[in-house]
C-alpha cells in the first residue's frame, strides 16, 4: 500500500513541475536557515558541557555595591579560595585561576644565536588543581606536579608544535614579561566551545602576591567543585556572614572606618555562584571575565527566526495546496466513488508532503555545505555539519515532521470534498480557504517586516555608536601597544616621532580606551569627609589629553612645568558623584596595598576636571574616573597614541616601525587604528545585524516564492473573467491593478500588525545600550515599502501575464 502511495505521489508531483519546483525550492531555503541557525545555537548552549563534573563546579562571582551603582565582577580576592574550602564542607575541592594576560612576550631560546619570540594573547596561571575540574587531557607531564612548583608551565599542542616542532618539550625553558618558566606539561588543545581559552597555563603560586593574605582586592578567577548532594542555594547563604568575618578588619584597616559605617554609607559585597555551563551566555553584564561571551537574548532572538522561517514555509506549502483544490476536487471525487477512505485519502496527501519535505531536506543540506564557511566567517567560528548516525536521523526525523506539519491542514482539506458536488461539477473553492490563505500570507508578510525593521535599527544603532562624539577625536590616531617594553628609552621613541612629518602628536596612556578591564578600581575619600568614592582608574603623560583631544574645562592638564606624580584630573561624573562644589584643590586620600601585603596611605590633589567622554562602551554610562599622571608609574606607558596627518597614514606608520626596531629590535612592534579597536566592542551586534540581514531577506525571499505561487494561481483561476474583461474594453494596466490590489491590501494589513510589534522587540534590544537611538517611522516606512515593493514585483509577472493572453 505504501509502494502504491508513493509511486502515485511521485506522478502527482512529476505532473505538476511548477508547483512542485517552488514548493522544494521554499521548503530548501527554510531549511537551509534553519540548519545554520540551528548548528549556532547548539554550539552557543553546548559551551563548557563537555566537562564531566559540569553540573557541580560553579564559578563565584562578586556584586560589589558601591553608594550610588554596583558592578559585577568574575574576579574575587584570592584568599577566599583557602576560607571557603576550610569552612564550608559542601565544597570538596577550590581552583583559582589568574589573567588573562595578553600582549605579552614569550621566547625561546633555541641556540645561542636563535631566539625565537612571539606575543601570546591567551596565557593563565592555576592552582594545581585545574586537571582535576576540567576535562582537558595532560598528553604529557604529571597532573599532579605539572603546577605544583613555581615557575613552572603547561602548554597546548600547538604551543609545543609552535615553539619546538617536533622536539619534547618537557624540560624547555620559556622566557620573557614574567620571567622564566620550565614546561612541565603538554596538553590538548582547549576545545572552542570553553569559556577557558589559553596557549600557556603558568603556575598559580609563581606570583608574590598569591601568599599574601587578601579579602578586598580583586584577583582570582574561582571555581568551587560541589560535593554531589550540596545544594548550592544554602552554600551562597552562607557567603554574607564570610565577607563579615574576612573582609571587614581589612576595610576597617585601610581605610580607617568601621565596617557598619562602610556599609551604611551604600557599600558591600555580595558573592554569588555561577553554573560552569551558564557562563557564557550568562545575561548578567560581568566585568573582568576570562572570555568575551555570547548573548542568550540572540540565540533566542536566532532560535525564534529558525522557527518563523519554517513556518512561513510551511505555510506557503497550505496556501499553495489548498489553492489548487479546485484541480484536486475530480481526483478526490472520482477516488471516493470508487471507494477510497477518507483515510486513505489524507495518507496519500501526506507521503505527497513528505516526500517534498525530504527533498527540500537533502537540496538544504547541499546548501549548508555551501554556505557554512561563508557562515563561519560571518559570526566568528568554526561549525561543521558532521553526519553521524543521529544527525542522520535526525535530519529524516526533521523532514518528516516538517511534512507532516506542512501537509496536514491540506491533506484534511483536500480529503474532505464531497464526491456528489464535485461530480456534477458544482464544487468551487470555499471561502473559509480563501480567508485562511490570506490570513497566512498576512502572517509571512507580518514576520518578514518585523525582522526587516530589526535589521534597519541594528544598522541605525551600530552606525550611531561609530559616529557618535565620544568626548575626543578618535580618528587617525595609531596606539603602539607593549610601550612598557621601551622602558627608559621610551622618552626618546616618542620624542624621535614628534620628529616626523607624519606625526601631529604623541602621548602616553596606561589603558586602551573602549577596554574597561584596563582600569583599575581605586578608593578615595576627601579630607575631612567619611564619604568614599570607588572609581576607575588609570595613568597619562603630560601630553596625551592633547593628543587624543580631550577638554580640560576647569584646571589645568599635566604638565612638563609641574610636578604631578600627586596630582589628579577627574571627569564631571566623579565631581557630581562626590559632590565637589569647588572641586580644584581638593585633597583625596588613597590607600595602597604593597606586594608584601603592607598598605600606605598617599594624599592626591585635584588639579583639573575633563569633561565627561566615554572611556568604556555605549553599553555603559560613563562613571566616575581618576587618572594619575604617568610620573607616579616611573613616566612610563602601557600605549603611546600617535596622532597622523591627513595623507600620510602609511608612510608614517612605516617610519614609526623603523624607529621602534632601531630603538628595541628584540621586542615585536604592535599597533591598532584607536577607531577600528572601538569599533571591535560591537563585534557582536554587528554580527547580529547582519545575521538578522540575512535572514529577514530568506524570510522575504521564501514569502515571495509562496506569493508567486499562490498569484499564479490566482490568476489562473480567474481566466474566464479577465478573458470577459477584456472583451469588454479593459486595458491591461487595469487588469494588472484589479488582480494586484488584493495582495496589496494584504501586505498592508501586515504592515499594521507587524509595526507595534517591531517597534516593542527593539525597544527591549535597544534598552541593553546607555546611548541608544530614538526609534522613527523611518524604519518602518522604509520596510514597509519595501516589503509592497517586493510583493508588487513578485504578482505582477504572474498578473501582466494573465493580462496579456488573447481573450
Amino acid at each position: 500500500m505504501l509502494r502504491n502511495f508513493v509511486k502515485v505521489a511521485f506522478r502527482s508531483l512529476v505532473k505538476q513541475k511548477v508547483y512542485t519546483t517552488i514548493n522544494i525550492l521554499g521548503l530548501a531555503i527554510s531549511i537551509t536557515a534553519c540548519l545554520l541557525i540551528v548548528l549556532y545555537v547548539k554550539h552557543e548552549l553546548s559551551y563548557d558541557r563537555f566537562n564531566t563534573k559540569a553540573d557541580r563546579i560553579y564559578k563565584i562571582v562578586l556584586e560589589r555595591k558601591y553608594p550610588n551603582h554596583s558592578t559585577l565582577y568574575g574576579v574575587i580576592p584570592h584568599s577566599f579560595a583557602d576560607v571557603i574550602l576550610r569552612d564550608f564542607p559542601e565544597v570538596k575541592n577550590v581552583l583559582r585561576l589568574g589573567g588573562p594576560f595578553n600582549r605579552t612576550l614569550i621566547t625561546y631560546k633555541v641556540s645561542d644565536k636563535e631566539i625565537k619570540s612571539f606575543e601570546e594573547d591567551h596565557i593563565l596561571t592555576a592552582d594545581t588543581a585545574f586537571f582535576s575540574f576540567f576535562d582537558i587531557k595532560l598528553l604529557k607531564g604529571d597532573r599532579r606536579t605539572a603546577l605544583a612548583g613555581p615557575n613552572q608551565m603547561v602548554i597546548t599542542e600547538a604551543t609545543a608544535k609552535k615553539y619546538f616542532g617536533k622536539e619534547d618539550p618537557i624540560g624547555k625553558v620559556l622566557g620573557g614579561d614574567f620571567g622564566e618558566f620550565k614546561v612541565t606539561g603538554v596538553c590538548e588543545n582547549v576545545p572552542e566551545n570553553s569559556h577557558l581559552q589559553f596557549d600557556f597555563l603558568g603556575s598559580w603560586i609563581t606570583f608574590p602576591f598569591t601568599k599574601i593574605e587578601n579579602f578586598t582586592s580583586f584577583s582570582a578567577h574561582t571555581y568551587l567543585e560541589l560535593n554531589a548532594a550540596a545544594d548550592p542555594n544554602k552554600l551562597e547563604a552562607k557567603f554574607p556572614k564570610m565577607v563579615d568575618t574576612y573582609a571587614s578588619a581589612e576595610i576597617e584597616h585601610k581605610l580607617g572606618q568601621s565596617w557598619q559605617d562602610y556599609r551604611k554609607a551604600g557599600n558591600g559585597y555580595r558573592y554569588f555562584l555561577q553554573p560552569l555551563a551558564s557562563i557564557h551566555l550568562d545575561p548578567l553584564n560581568i566585568e573582568a571575565t576570562l572570555k568575551p561571551g555570547g548573548n542568550l537574548k540572540y540565540v533566542y532572538i536566532l532560535a525564534s527566526i529558525a522557527i518563523l522561517i519554517l513556518v512561513i514555509a510551511c505555510i506557503n506549502f497550505m496556501n499553495l495546496a489548498t489553492a489548487r483544490s479546485a484541480e484536486r476536487a475530480r481526483e478526490v471525487g472520482v477516488r471516493k466513488v470508487m471507494g477510497s477512505l477518507k483515510n486513505n485519502l489524507v495518507t496519500q496527501f501526506l507521503v505527497e508532503s513528505n516526500l517534498l519535505s525530504l527533498s527540500a531536506t537533502l537540496v538544504a543540506v547541499v546548501g549548508v555545505e555551501l554556505l557554512l564557511p561563508t557562515f563561519n566567517n560571518m559570526i566568528d567560528k568554526q561549525l561543521q555539519l558532521i553526519f553521524a548516525p543521529d544527525v542522520v536521523v535526525g535530519l529524516l526525523g526533521f523532514a518528516v515532521v516538517v511534512g507532516i506539519l506542512a501537509g496536514l491542514y491540506p491533506a484534511f482539506v483536500l480529503s474532505g470534498f464531497n464526491p456528489v458536488v464535485v461530480m456534477k461539477g458544482n464544487f468551487s473553492g470555499s471561502s473559509g480557504g480563501s480567508f485562511l490563505r490570506n490570513g497566512l500570507v498576512v502572517f509571512q508578510f507580518m514576520i518578514s517586516m518585523v525582522l526587516m525593521v530589526g535589521t534597519l535599527i541594528v544598522a541605525k544603532q551600530m552606525h550611531f555608536m561609530q559616529t557618535k562624539d565620544l568626548g575626543f577625536d578618535k580618528d587617525q590616531v595609531v596606539m603602539i601597544e607593549r610601550a612598557f617594553a621601551l622602558d627608559k628609552k621610551a622618552a626618546t621613541f616618542m620624542d624621535e616621532l614628534r620628529r616626523m612629518p607624519g606625526v601631529a602628536g604623541v602621548g602616553g596612556f596606561n589603558s586602551m580606551l573602549g577596554r574597561s578591564d584596563e582600569y583599575f578600581g581605586e578608593q578615595f575619600q576627601p579630607e575631612g569627609s567619611s564619604e568614599i568614592l570607588t572609581t576607575k582608574s588609570t595613568g597619562m603623560d603630560d601630553d596625551f589629553a592633547a593628543t587624543i583631544g580631550f577638554e580640560i574645562v576647569q584646571g589645568r592638564g599635566f604638565s612638563r612645568e609641574t610636578v604631578d606624580s600627586l596630582s589628579l584630573i577627574l571627569n564631571e561624573t566623579a565631581v557630581k558623584t562626590l559632590g565637589l562644589k569647588d572641586p580644584l584643590g581638593t585633597k583625596l586620600r588613597s590607600v595602597t596595598q604593597r606586594r608584601d601585603g603592607t598598605s600606605f596611605t598617599r594624599e592626591f590633589t585635584v588639579v583639573g576636571i575633563v569633561k565627561d567622554f566615554n572611556f568604556q562602551s555605549l553599553r555603559d554610562q560613563i562613571t566616575p574616573l581618576a587618572i594619575q599622571s604617568n610620573e607616579l608609574f616611573g613616566g612610563g606607558s602601557a600605549y603611546v597614541a600617535v596622532r597622523l596627518k591627513a595623507g600620510k597614514i602609511p608612510d608614517a606608520i612605516a617610519q614609526i616601525e623603523a624607529k621602534w626596531k632601531e630603538i628595541k629590535p628584540d621586542q615585536p612592534f604592535r599597533y591598532d587604528f584607536l577607531d577600528e579597536n572601538m569599533k571591535q566592542q560591537y563585534n557582536e551586534e554587528q554580527r547580529s545585524g547582519k545575521l538578522f540581514g540575512v535572514f529577514s531577506g530568506l524570510a522575504i525571499a521564501i514569502a515571495c516564492v509562496g506569493l508567486f505561487g499562490l498569484s499564479a494561481y490566482t490568476a489562473s483561476s480567474r481566466t474566464k473573467e479577465i478573458g470577459i474583461r477584456k472583451v469588454l474594453g479593459a486595458s491591461v494596466s487595469g487588469v494588472v491593478i484589479l488582480l494586484s490590489k488584493d495582495f496589496t491590501r494584504l501586505v498592508v494589513i501586515a504592515f499594521v500588525l507587524a509595526a507595534p510589534l517591531a517597534w516593542w522587540m527593539m525597544d527591549q534590544w535597544l534598552s541593553g545600550f546607555a546611548y541608544r537611538i530614538n526609534i522613527t517611522a523611518g524604519s518602518f516606512l522604509l520596510a514597509g515599502g519595501a516589503a509592497l515593493m517586493i510583493a508588487w514585483l513578485t504578482v505582477s509577472y504572474q498578473s501582466i501575464k494573465a493580462a496579456i493572453v488573447n481573450p
